[in-house]
């Protein structure tokens, strides 16, 4: 779609060329043309066919440019959109005036020149102020009483790209354990959605999943991305400066970030932590209900899994795949992957 509306604008500026410039073109020639010819409607016909056929190579370059802009717009929120467009046209209202008095030193050349310069220069700089200076902006309107009932900088946690792809902060927000403000980096997106147009199908597989779990957060209206990046650092050295500077938690499944985080007196809340600590008990005796799913490995053996992914053995349970059953334990024997859980149907 977006390549038949630059064929569309490239015509129109054709037509507009063609309006503007035949006319004289055609009036050096040594003949008169005939009415047929001489006219607006011919002229924006050939100057709009010309200037596409000229230009059709620049197409896909163009298209190109767009769409790159346009991912960038869409990383963006609508708030910092809105001040990055207000901070451009101040830019270049202030241009304008500039140029007015510049016009009347009646230095024609040196007036437009200036004149274009500072609305390059001057909407430029307005761009990149309301894009970043938004949040200062916003907090100059609002109310001393507003202002006190903002989450301190303690209450903040931000997201790591392990916790988002591994999922389970989705459930844990879902349950109100997790209170303060719930971030996720501007960087740390970047990585996610780098991960997602990876050609290697796994980390592929890893990014999507990611950025699944991240439109579910978002639902929650619990999370908001930070628009800030420390140029020259990887991203878990960003997480941690970042963390430093706004005095918050850093939420991860990575253990190496754990390590360091903790070298730099820096809360971290690991998922996998939280996972271990309220793991399910199971003892010799204990009575439990579980989803039989597949066969065991030796002759009658049905298999199980706990919630937390621990595998259950259930002795004679072949004939009981895809059926809930209670089940008594008689085992569990501890191994270097986990927890093996031996049972038996309950009489």
């Amino acid at each position: 779609m977006l390549r038949y509306l630059l064929y569309v604008l490239y015509f129109i500026i054709g037509l507009s060329l063609g309006v503007w410039l035949l006319p004289s073109v055609f009036g050096l020639l040594p003949l008169e043309l005939p009415e047929l010819i001489d006219n607006v409607f011919v002229y924006a016909f050939i100057g709009g066919v010309l200037f596409l056929a000229l230009f059709f190579w620049s197409v896909d370059q163009v298209e190109k440019l767009i769409r790159k802009g346009e991912g960038v717009i869409l990383n963006r929120s609508i708030v910092e959109i809105t001040f990055a467009t207000l901070g451009m046209i101040i830019g270049l209202v202030i241009a304008v005036l500039i140029s007015l008095l510049l016009n009347t030193l009646n230095i024609p050349l040196i007036s437009d020149i200036v004149s274009f310069v500072l609305a390059v220069v001057l909407g430029y700089l307005g761009f990149q102020i309301g894009m970043k200076k938004y949040g200062e902006v916003l907090d100059l309107f609002q109310k001393p009483q507003q202002k006190a009932k903002e989450i301190p900088a303690a209450g903040k946690k931000f997201l790591d790209t392990s916790a988002i792809i591994d999922g389970r902060i989705v459930d844990v927000v879902k349950t109100g354990f997790i209170d303060g403000e719930l971030i996720v980096p501007q960087f740390v997106l970047d990585e996610l959605q780098l991960i997602a147009d990876s050609t290697d199908s796994i980390k592929r597989d890893r990014g999507q999943r990611g950025l699944d779990m991240l439109n579910q957060l978002q639902t929650l209206d619990d999370i908001q991305v930070m628009p800030v990046k420390y140029d020259k650092l990887d991203v878990d050295q960003q997480l941690i400066q970042l963390a430093k500077a706004e005095k918050g938690a850093i939420i991860t499944t990575d253990f190496n970030l754990n390590r360091v985080c903790q070298v730099h007196n820096i809360k971290v809340l690991n998922v996998n932590e939280l996972s271990d600590a309220i793991k399910l008990l199971v003892v010799q005796g204990d009575v439990i209900d579980i989803l039989v799913t597949k066969y065991g490995k030796e002759e009658g053996q049905g298999v199980g899994y706990l919630d937390d992914g621990t595998m259950v053995v259930i002795e004679d349970g072949r004939h009981l795949i895809n059926k809930n059953v209670r089940v008594e334990v008689t085992s569990v024997l501890q191994t270097n992957s986990g927890r093996i859980i031996f049972s038996r149907k309950e009489s």
